[in-house]
């Protein structure tokens, strides 16, 4: 039997407040280091990555593992059917750890006066006060991981052909809090926002790289530098400018455009001589705008998607009730897939499905189920719906759908086995039964005549 220790709580605490205190260390030492050119691009590459995640862990991710494109915890990559290699070693960041706080505090009346007793005294009550701490986790990086393939990071199929760009290009119209439209601007800028009239500029004839580039830096301008937000905000013409191409080249590099030619240097020298407190005031600023961009452009490209395409996908945890679980739609077929895909086995609430809507007026049924249960359910469309399972879109989907997810071909060819299995016993059993059936005995013509 292995030798047992004893858990010392208070040494254990002492662990974790020297390891916070190395957390902050580092954090403050990697703030002041950041602005070097080539350290705030490594900084806006990781932003790109995780939109959604504090400056502080986005430092302390680029600290520890600059190349990381996609972290979670070791529980979070189990749920996604991953598994962490053996020695690989924890990216640490910080987690809120909220906690409750008993405090006694003078009572107040509705007008917010103390109350006082028949004594004088003020009247004494107990109050419970929410408050947050942070405490280290250890996070890990899809390369530390093997298992399930996940979906890749961005919308990249919308920039590499016209229909993407035009595409994408609308979404990020759509996402814009003012007006986008284009002009021959004579100065040679290639955009502008204008502050009195609320609206963006872009100049004609441009790359359609350049063109998105230029629209998102206009946008990061209205969104954070426009009247009402710069009121009581005395911000240089060249903060404001760093602060826009900063937000561009994050939200770019999110969707797979590379802007690194931009002078990341120009960044580096008004940044020069801060104090601590106001860089991180920077960094929230321009990770916060781009996190709010990429969201809401994520939202319109597929929204537009949805519009555009003929046919789209639903992913239901439950395929009989859809309102039971999870349920998904408005899918892109790969999308559907790693939906399908994400959602574990272990707490099923009915038997998971992929759909297809199809827009046809032509079609007497346009909806159905073609995964039902880790199963290809084309044999049974064929059955019920034959012109449904005919369609082109449907055959297509049925094809690709089947090389995303091979095994759901093992599982058909298991169910035609087992129908063709079932219809062969069957018809050794009516064989048997009806040579086992007693003869009945020959009546002569003449005795049916007579009986007649």
């Amino acid at each position: 039997m292995g030798k047992t220790t004893n858990f010392d709580p208070e040494k254990a605490a002492e662990q974790r407040k020297a390891e916070m205190k190395d957390i902050t260390e580092k954090l403050e030492k990697g703030v002041q280091d950041v602005f070097g050119s080539e350290q705030f691009q490594n900084l806006l590459d990781t932003m790109a990555k995780f939109p959604h995640y504090s400056v502080n862990n986005n430092i302390l991710i680029m600290m520890q593992k600059p190349d990381a494109t996609l972290v979670q915890s070791y529980t979070g990559w189990k749920k996604m059917g991953r598994f962490v290699k053996k020695g690989e070693k924890g990216i640490r960041i910080l987690a809120p750890a909220p906690f409750k706080l008993e405090k006694e505090q003078e009572k107040l009346d509705e007008a917010g006066k103390v109350i006082f007793d028949k004594d004088g005294e003020a009247v004494k009550e107990k109050v419970e006060i929410n408050l947050t701490a942070f405490k280290p986790v250890s996070t890990f990086d899809i390369s530390q991981t093997e298992g399930e393939p996940l979906p890749s990071i961005g919308v990249d199929e919308l920039t590499g052909s016209v229909e993407g760009y035009q595409t994408f290009f609308e979404a990020i119209k759509a996402a814009s809090p003012v007006p986008i439209g284009f002009e021959n601007i004579k100065s040679g800028a290639k955009g502008y926002f204008h502050v009195e009239d609320n609206r963006i500029a872009i100049n004609n004839g441009m790359s359609e790289i350049q063109t998105v580039k230029t629209a998102i830096h206009e946008m990061a301008h209205a969104k954070l530098h426009n009247l009402e937000a710069q009121k009581d905000n005395k911000q240089s013409k060249n903060s404001k400018e760093v602060e826009a191409e900063s937000v561009a080249y994050t939200v770019c590099q999110h969707y797979g455009i590379d802007t690194s030619d931009y002078s990341f240097a120009y960044v580096a020298t008004w940044s020069q001589g801060k104090e601590t407190p106001e860089l991180k005031a920077s960094l929230n600023t321009i990770r916060d705008a781009a996190a709010d961009l990429i969201t809401k452009i994520d939202a319109k490209v597929q929204e537009l998607t949805a519009e555009k395409e003929p046919i789209s996908f639903y992913v239901a945890e439950c395929g009989e009730f859809h309102s039971m679980g999870e349920f998904h739609e408005n899918l892109t077929l790969q999308q559907a897939v790693d939906i399908y895909k994400s959602i574990p086995s272990d707490r099923m609430n009915g038997v998971k499905t992929i759909g297809f809507v199809i827009k046809d007026d032509q079609l007497l049924a346009n909806e159905y189920d073609l995964v039902v249960d880790n199963r290809l359910n084309m044999q049974e469309m064929k059955d019920i719906l034959p012109d449904l399972a005919a369609h082109p879109l449907v055959v297509k989907a049925a094809d690709e759908i089947a090389k995303l997810i091979p095994e759901l071909n093992e599982a058909e060819k298991g169910v035609v086995k087992d129908t063709e299995k079932e219809e062969s016993v069957s018809k050794k059993i009516k064989e048997k039964s009806k040579a086992a059936r007693p003869k009945k005995a020959k009546t002569s013509k003449k005795k049916e005549e007579v009986a007649i």
